[in-house]
C-alpha cells in the first residue's frame, strides 16, 4: 500500500490538470519529528500549481474555530465555486475534462435559479450517486429514500437531496460550504464536514452526479459494507499508483494474458483483477481510451497485444461497465421493506454486541460472526446481477 503522502500526491497531480483560480490546501503529517516529510510535500505541491494562487498552509482544522479561519481565506477569494475534500485521496480518474466541465457548466445554470445556492456536484463513489435518487436498489432505498432525480441528460442527473450531504468530496457553492461550518455553533473535535451532521441542518440541496467517473476513491467501496449494499472489491477495485508514476515512465500491456511485473496490465476480458490473482489477473479492465487524463504524460510504452481482439475487448468492457453502473438485482419495494428490518436487526445486534467483555463471548465468535456480519445476501448468484465470464 503506499504511503499517505504518495496518495495526497497522487491526486494532486491529477488535480493539476484542472483549471483553479486558486489552491488551497490545508494538512498536516503525523510522525514527522524532523520536518522530512513536510518539506518533501511542500516542495512537490510547489510544481503542481502556480505561486501565486496556492496558498499551502500547515495545521489541519479540527474544530469550528480553525475551520471559520479557512472560510475566512476562501470567502476572499474570487471564486465563488469550491473543490471541498476531507482527504486527499479522490484522484481525477477521467480521461479529458469534458464531463466535469458540462457538470460545472450545469450548476453555473442552476445557480441563476435557485433561491438558496445549496448546489454541488458529487465528483466520487460512482456506483452509489448514480443510484442514489433512483427508487428500488439498495443505495436509495437504505441511504437516500427521499432524494429524487429532476432531470436526466446523456452526461449527468440532477436530484434533489431533502436532507442534503455532508459528504466531505463535492465541488460545491461558497454559501454551502459557509452554512456547514459557520451557521450554527459546534463544540467537540470536526475534521470533515461529516462531523457537523448532528449540529446543522440542510434543506434540499440539488446535486449534479456524473454518468461517467471522473474521480475514485483509493480504498474503493469497502465502506458500503456497514451501509447495507456492499458493492464488492472484485467489481470495483481499489487504486494503485502505476509503477513509474513520480519518474514519468508508465509502461503499458494492453490485451495481454500473462501478467507483467513493472506494468500496469489493462485487460478487459480477464476475470480477476491482479490484487486476487496476480498470475491470472490484471490491474484494469479498461480501454486505452479511459486511460486517466493525468497519465498521459507519464507513459513511456504501451505495448498491445498484436493478437487481441480489440473490438470484443470493447464489449466486454462495456458490458462490465453497466454491471459497475448498476450491480443490484431488480427487487420489489415488499423486499426492501424487509431488507431494511434486517439492516436494523444487525445493527441493534453490533451494538449489542460491543457491550458485552469479549471473553465471555470467545465460544460463540464464529456464530455470531455469521449472524452479524453475513452479507450473502448481497453476493453474485443471490443479490448481485451475473454477467457471463465474470466472478467474484
Amino acid at each position: 500500500m503506499p504511503s499517505k503522502i504518495n496518495i495526497a500526491l497522487y491526486s494532486l497531480i491529477s488535480y493539476a490538470e484542472i483549471s483553479w483560480t486558486d489552491v488551497v490546501i490545508k494538512y498536516e503529517i503525523n510522525n514527522d519529528p524532523l520536518a522530512k516529510k513536510r518539506k518533501y510535500f511542500e516542495r512537490e505541491v510547489k510544481k503542481l500549481f502556480p505561486k501565486k494562487r496556492l496558498h499551502l498552509i500547515y495545521g489541519r482544522g479540527d474544530c469550528q474555530e480553525k475551520f471559520l479561519e479557512s472560510l475566512k481565506l476562501i470567502n476572499s477569494l474570487e471564486d465563488e465555486w469550491v473543490f471541498y475534500t476531507g482527504n486527499v485521496d479522490h484522484p481525477f480518474i477521467a480521461p479529458s475534462k469534458k464531463i466535469l466541465a458540462l457538470c460545472i457548466n450545469e450548476l453555473k445554470k442552476l445557480k441563476k435559479k435557485q433561491e438558496r445556492n445549496f448546489l454541488s456536484i458529487y465528483p466520487s463513489h460512482f456506483t452509489e450517486f448514480l443510484n442514489a435518487s433512483k427508487p428500488l436498489n439498495p443505495v436509495h432505498e437504505l441511504s437516500r429514500p427521499n432524494s429524487k432525480v429532476l432531470k436526466e441528460t446523456d452526461s449527468f442527473l440532477i436530484s434533489s437531496f431533502p436532507g442534503g450531504i455532508f459528504d466531505s468530496i463535492q465541488i460545491m457553492h461558497k454559501d454551502l460550504l459557509n452554512h456547514l461550518f459557520s451557521s450554527e455553533k459546534m463544540r467537540g473535535v470536526i475534521r470533515r464536514s461529516e462531523e457537523v451532521a448532528k449540529f446543522v441542518e440542510i434543506k434540499n440541496q440539488v446535486v449534479i452526479s456524473p454518468k461517467k467517473e471522473i474521480m475514485a476513491h483509493f480504498d474503493g467501496y469497502s465502506h458500503t459494507k456497514k451501509y447495507g449494499y456492499f458493492i464488492p472489491s472484485d467489481l470495483v477495485p481499489p487504486l494503485f499508483i502505476p509503477p513509474g508514476f513520480f519518474e514519468k515512465k508508465i509502461k503499458i500491456a494492453y490485451g495481454y494474458d500473462d501478467y507483467r511485473e513493472g506494468w500496469v496490465n489493462i485487460n478487459p476480458s480477464s476475470r480477476f483483477y491482479s490484487f486476487r490473482n496476480k498470475k491470472d489477473g490484471t490491474d484494469l479492465m479498461i480501454t486505452l481510451d479511459e486511460v486517466p487524463l493525468f497519465w498521459k504524460k507519464r507513459i513511456s510504452k504501451i505495448d498491445i497485444n498484436p493478437q487481441a481482439d480489440l473490438e470484443k475487448l470493447r464489449l466486454t468492457r462495456e458490458q462490465k461497465l453497466q454491471l459497475i453502473k448498476n450491480p443490484w438485482k431488480s427487487k420489489g419495494r415488499i423486499f426492501y421493506y424487509f431488507y431494511r428490518k434486517r439492516i436494523w436487526l444487525r445493527t441493534k445486534m453490533r451494538w449489542s454486541i460491543k457491550r458485552v467483555p469479549r471473553i465471555f463471548l470467545k465460544p460463540y465468535l464464529f456464530l455470531l460472526n455469521i449472524i452479524v456480519d453475513d452479507y450473502s445476501i448481497l453476493k453474485k448468484g443471490t443479490y448481485v446481477k451475473k454477467i457471463k465470464g465474470y466472478e467474484n
